[in-house]
């Protein structure tokens, strides 16, 4: 392979590190007994998703809008999933991550699920997702924040095999409280990116 090719597919992959079948996916999933359909976001939910974020975080707004149409304005390396309810069309939760090829990392930037659906078992449905499509893309790590006083999210994280990588002071703007930083290493894997997805499109 001669030094240009190289560059080329090495600057694809930092500036496309999302194979078309990780970003491009709709599938019907259950968890714990409830059926639910699995789907990238789109522009059109962004405003129920703040919604829910409202929601789950008692009238507080984490993000403004603006973050979420910038992200999902860069669908290469960032993935917005959601679970909707089938029935009723609801917005269950969503999780937002961000790959970093440069240093294989994939961070999770928002993880939320909606108070009627809370304790059912869909961050960590939404989180081993993520961690999934991660270890099959060849990434080493996935990386999060967490406020120290929210221990009922720390515990499902390191049950998950995250680990306290350090603590940020005085992280949070509203209210000053510490961050603490959690990761998970994911290892190495030397086969195919495409023979080892086994993400499948239920659209017709």
């Amino acid at each position: 392979m001669d030094l240009w090719k190289k560059f080329r597919n090495w600057f694809t992959w930092v500036s496309r590190p999302l194979p078309e079948i990780v970003r491009d996916f709709y599938q019907e999933i259950t968890v714990r007994g409830r059926k639910f359909v699995l789907r990238p976001a789109t522009r059109d939910d962004i405003a129920e998703m703040i919604l829910v974020e409202r929601l789950a975080y008692a009238g507080d707004e984490p993000w403004a809008e603006e973050i979420f149409y910038d992200l999902l304005s860069q669908p290469h390396n960032s993935l917005f999933i959601l679970l909707r309810e089938p029935e009723t069309n609801s917005l269950a939760g969503y999780v937002i991550a961000s790959f970093r090829p440069g240093i294989k990392d994939v961070h999770i930037s928002n993880i939320t699920v909606a108070p009627d659906w809370q304790k059912r078992g869909l961050g960590t449905f939404l989180l081993s997702y993520v961690m999934t499509v991660a270890h099959q893309i060849k990434f080493r790590r996935v990386s999060l924040e967490v406020r120290v006083s929210n221990q009922g999210a720390v515990s499902l994280y390191k049950r998950l095999g995250f680990e306290i990588v350090r603590t940020r002071t005085q992280y949070y703007e509203d209210n000053g409280e510490d961050a603490y930083d959690m990761a998970q290493m994911l290892g190495d894997s030397n086969e195919d990116v495409n023979s080892e997805l086994s993400f499948k499109n239920d659209r017709s």
